[in-house]
């Protein structure tokens, strides 16, 4: 692609072969755009980009040079470039889910109705997934570096619908920029990522940046039980259909929670949709799956398709894992907020009376005001409680127990360093009937320490324990 397509009045003379804000993956004829990152500022690395062969290099500093661009805002000007090198036209129905919890589930969710009907793909925190491929990806909302060529490729293999999860670090960070969505759900807002937003109305607002952008003609589905639900149609044009248990377009009325499935009946507007079987624990998933329910038929799924796939979905990645062993319940989930936490717990205890050992952290380098209140929902709501290491990052594990303890009265608990200490001591103190509860990494296989990256894996760490 000639770089008048990019830039009509240059006087340069070559045909981009690429674009990148990486300088180590500039190659001969390629656009380096500088681009300050948390960490590092592309502008630092210019000199490394012109010796691999980049033709332009654009930034927000004025530099004299034929082979120099200035502009006021290198990110956007990012996209921009992006979009056209990769043909972007917004062909592909595109549907963002945004929220505090449940995002994962409701996109997996949508994405595997989609597929009864049409080829459809999703992208979020569980990596990319379409025709049976799966792709790893590093954030929930990935950049634009990898969404740009991923949305090409997805219409050479002629998807239809693109389900994607976007975060409110994603939104800041300008991810979504210009992406085009006919539809949006909103699962909820509850307390995360306070040390980024500072205020939970300035991380409401933040989500409400997915709505603003949203055409007309787009579908937004919001939790009508949420309190923030009112205050969203001030912020789209798009059409909106509501949700929930007590309030909502779409209700659920009568429904039964067991360890292994749950049944719900949903209504839209008094009208009996039909009686729903799923795979999936716990009322917090019916919300879920209530939004999934609402939007695909909004779109003009029939419910029978909507039913069946629902009920043969088995499982969300990282979500509410069952291992039995030796006599033991091991529940292996990725809760990692509050409002996660006691949900998640609080299900468990409304269907059984057995003990609960529940082995929990906190991120390093994260939100530290939900800490806690995650270790008082712990030592309140489990029988016993182990608090051990979760991604600590560059951040002093004893620091984290600290914030996790500092609130809890008259309540006992255990702290250990490893999460295989912890899984082993759990073992040691369960009784035949008890529910062993880990939460905070899901299906996650790495943990940092400090500089270092170390395979992890809660299931093999369980495994490991057992037997030895």
């Amino acid at each position: 692609m000639h770089i008048s397509q990019f830039y009509p009045d240059t006087k340069l003379n070559f045909n981009v072969e690429g674009i990148t804000a990486n300088s180590k993956k500039v190659r001969k004829n390629f656009i380096f755009v500088c681009i300050k990152g948390q960490k590092n500022n592309g502008y630092k690395f210019i000199n490394e980009a012109l010796e691999l062969g980049a033709c332009l290099i654009i930034s927000n500093h004025h530099k004299l040079g034929d082979k120099f661009l200035y502009v006021k805002d290198p990110k956007l000007e990012y996209i921009r470039i992006l979009q056209i090198f990769y043909n972007y036209n917004q062909t592909i129905y595109t549907v963002g889910v945004t929220g505090t919890d449940g995002k994962t589930t409701t996109a997996t969710i949508l994405s595997y109705i989609l597929n009864k009907v049409n080829n459809s793909a999703y992208l979020g925190t569980n990596g990319l997934n379409y025709l049976n491929k799966h792709i790893d990806t590093i954030n929930t909302t990935p950049g634009p570096e990898f969404l740009y060529p991923t949305y090409q490729t997805l219409q050479k293999q002629s998807i239809h619908d693109l389900v994607m999860e976007v975060s409110s670090e994603g939104i800041l960070d300008n991810r979504i920029y210009n992406f085009n969505f006919q539809g949006a759900i909103f699962t909820n807002l509850t307390h995360e990522h306070l040390n980024t937003h500072k205020t939970m109305n300035q991380y409401f607002l933040c989500k409400m940046k997915l709505f603003e952008q949203m055409p007309k003609n787009s579908l937004a589905v919001i939790n009508a039980d949420e309190k923030y639900s009112t205050r969203i149609r001030y912020y789209t044009k798009a059409k909106i259909v509501t949700y929930g248990f007590n309030h909502g377009d779409y209700k659920i009325t009568n429904y039964k929670i067991f360890l292994d499935h749950s049944i719900f009946d949903v209504y839209y507007k008094s009208y009996y949709l039909g009686t729903f079987y799923t795979n999936l624990f716990g009322k917090y998933n019916m919300y879920n799956l209530l939004a999934c329910i609402s939007y695909a038929y909004e779109i003009g799924i029939d419910i029978q398709t909507i039913k069946s796939a629902i009920k043969e979905l088995k499982q969300v990645k990282g979500r509410f894992m069952v291992y039995e062993k030796k006599n033991k319940t091991f529940i292996i989930d990725y809760a990692h907020t509050p409002n996660a936490l006691e949900n998640l717990i609080s299900n468990i205890k409304s269907i059984t009376n057995r003990r609960i050992i529940h082995i929990t952290g906190a991120q390093g380098e994260k939100d530290t005001t939900k800490r806690s209140k995650m270790g008082l929902i712990s030592t309140n709501l489990a029988d016993i409680t182990i608090f051990t290491s979760e991604d600590p990052k560059n951040e002093s594990l004893f620091n984290i127990f600290i914030d996790l303890i500092k609130d809890i009265k008259d309540k006992d608990y255990y702290l250990t360093l490893s999460r295989y200490e912890a899984i082993s001591l759990a073992i040691k103190i369960a009784k035949d009937d008890d529910i062993i509860l880990i939460t905070g990494k899901g299906e996650e296989n790495t943990e940092k320490i400090g500089k270092y990256i170390f395979h992890h894996s809660d299931l093999d760490l369980i495994k490991e324990a057992l037997n030895s």
